[in-house]
């Protein structure tokens, strides 16, 4: 496990340990006052020692649900590669290469209620987003299908802080907002073939890790006395940058060769069209300095920054 996810862990965990110590000394306050006041008022200690008693309560939450994915650099090549292709004079498309709009996601949280309407929540999941596509395109002097198939998931663990009031008697509504940190997993497929046996494919597979934040509404329809159904929605800001993995290529054209490179890097920026002179924005994984039409680059990142919404149980001990 790198540094990186050492520090994450860390930083959760120390946020954990600094909020528990502090309900743990009101109760200590709290139990003083109760054998101060238990001189004058004998049933007045057992009242209040049972009402302490139930005031930390634990939980479960499981939720489940899908996200909508903001801005991404592999949705900007896919685009790229779309245009490219449709600005060829006398071509034809028959398909094109799709963005991935939509994720999944899935969570589970122990809660600690501290109070009745405040507590802390000790999470993980699951996040994914795929999309396979192919572009078919025809031109006088060339024919290409190139199949893409992008995969992004992530395993967070996260500390949230959740807010609630009621609404109703079996209504609440719970705000949050807390920390993740999020070990992720980038795979990249990409095969092309084309005129005069012309035939390309590299995979490329990279395991970053990034600290993200997030925030949201729910809420909470009680059904039993320990029990609620709760629906809501959550945004949430986490983005993959500096990554490298072990790319693997081969490349057919009056002759073949191949390779495979480690730590091999991910940038964005644009490649130009050398017979029509346009730009269009796109990825490449390894040397930048390699393409002759390639130009401003910077490190490629992964967003899987989004709006989720959910729906899932809670449950009470």
């Amino acid at each position: 496990m790198s540094q990186n996810k050492w520090w994450g862990f860390i930083t959760i965990i120390s946020m954990v340990l600094l909020i528990l110590p502090g309900s743990a000394s009101a109760e200590e306050i709290e139990l003083n006052l109760f054998k101060t006041k238990s001189k004058t008022k004998n049933q007045e200690p057992y009242t209040l020692t049972h009402q302490n008693r139930n005031g930390i309560k634990a939980g479960l939450r499981l939720m489940g649900g899908g996200f909508m994915l903001m801005r991404n650099d592999f949705n900007d090549h896919l685009q790229g590669y779309n245009d490219y292709y449709n600005d060829i004079p006398n071509s034809s498309i028959e398909s094109e290469l799709e963005p991935i709009k939509m994720g999944m996601d899935f969570s589970g949280e122990i809660l600690i209620n501290l109070m009745p309407y405040f507590g802390i929540g000790i999470g993980s999941g699951y996040i994914s987003a795929q999309k396979e596509s192919t572009l078919e395109a025809y031109s006088p002097q060339n024919a290409i299908e190139a199949t893409v198939y992008p995969k992004f998931s992530a395993v967070p663990v996260t500390l949230s802080l959740y807010f609630g009031a009621p609404m109703g008697r079996a209504v609440k509504i719970i705000f949050n907002a807390g920390w993740g940190y999020y070990m992720g997993k980038i795979d990249w497929e990409n095969y092309q073939t084309g005129s005069m046996n012309y035939h390309y494919e590299e995979t490329w597979s990279a395991n970053p890790d990034a600290m993200g934040f997030h925030g949201g509404i729910h809420f909470e329809f009680s059904f039993t006395q320990n029990s609620a159904f709760v629906i809501g929605a959550k945004g949430r800001y986490v983005k993959f940058k500096d990554i490298s993995g072990d790319l693997d290529w081969e490349y057919t054209f009056f002759g073949t060769s191949s390779g495979s490179e480690e730590n091999a890097m991910l940038w964005y920026g644009t490649r130009k069209n050398i017979s029509t002179g346009k730009k269009y924005p796109g990825i490449l994984i390894g040397d930048p300095n390699t393409p002759i039409n390639w130009s401003n680059e910077r490190e490629g990142e992964v967003n899987l920054s989004g709006i989720i919404f959910q729906a899932g149980l809670k449950i009470n001990f």
